[in-house]
């Protein structure tokens, strides 16, 4: 019976050996799994922290940009504040002119919405006039341009000539002196 009893584990050990049951992995079998686990682990930490990186960056540019982007609507706004004021007021009315209307907002509005729209008109031509009028006394104008550059032309023009004058009268002094010594 001993002998009997010794037999069946043996036998059952050699055939938990086979493919498939959890204990029949060798001691190489388990080290090359560890080593492929800590491989898949390592190259997940490093994609994590390329990631991460790569966020942090990207979100640092973002910034970046959206603070350059503020100051530079500001020092335009501070630049130029009628520039703005129409700008907002176009951007306005173009926006109203896309947004389609409710039959509640024609009721309420509609005689108010055509005042508006009058007085808004008017607003605008009459600061094109004032900026073309503010242009003009600034000489800014095509006209105005033209005149400036024809003045400072005829000035250039007259330095020139009593440059050329000057030193020609030179000359004849200088050559003059001369002839007289000799």
């Amino acid at each position: 019976m001993t002998s009997q009893t010794d037999d069946r584990p043996a036998a059952q050990s050699a055939t938990n050996k086979g493919a498939g049951s959890p204990g029949s992995r060798t001691g190489a079998d388990r080290g090359r799994l560890a080593t492929v686990g800590q491989g898949a682990a390592e190259a997940y930490e490093s994609a994590r922290e390329r990631t991460s990186a790569a966020y942090a960056a990207a979100r640092e540019r973002a910034s970046a940009a959206y603070g350059t982007a503020g100051r530079r609507a500001s020092e335009g706004i501070d630049a130029n504040p009628v520039a703005a004021v129409v700008g907002g007021v176009a951007l306005g009315a173009i926006l109203a002119a896309l947004l389609p209307r409710t039959r509640r907002e024609e009721e309420v509005l509609g005689g108010v919405g055509r005042r508006i729209n009058d007085t808004a008109r008017e607003a605008a031509r009459a600061a094109r006039e004032a900026s073309r009028q503010q242009l003009d006394e600034l000489g800014l104008s095509r006209d105005g341009i033209k005149g400036r550059l024809d003045e400072f032309t005829g000035r250039a023009v007259g330095a020139v000539r009593t440059s050329a004058g000057a030193a020609a009268e030179s000359a004849r002094a200088s050559g003059g002196g001369g002839a007289k010594a000799g």
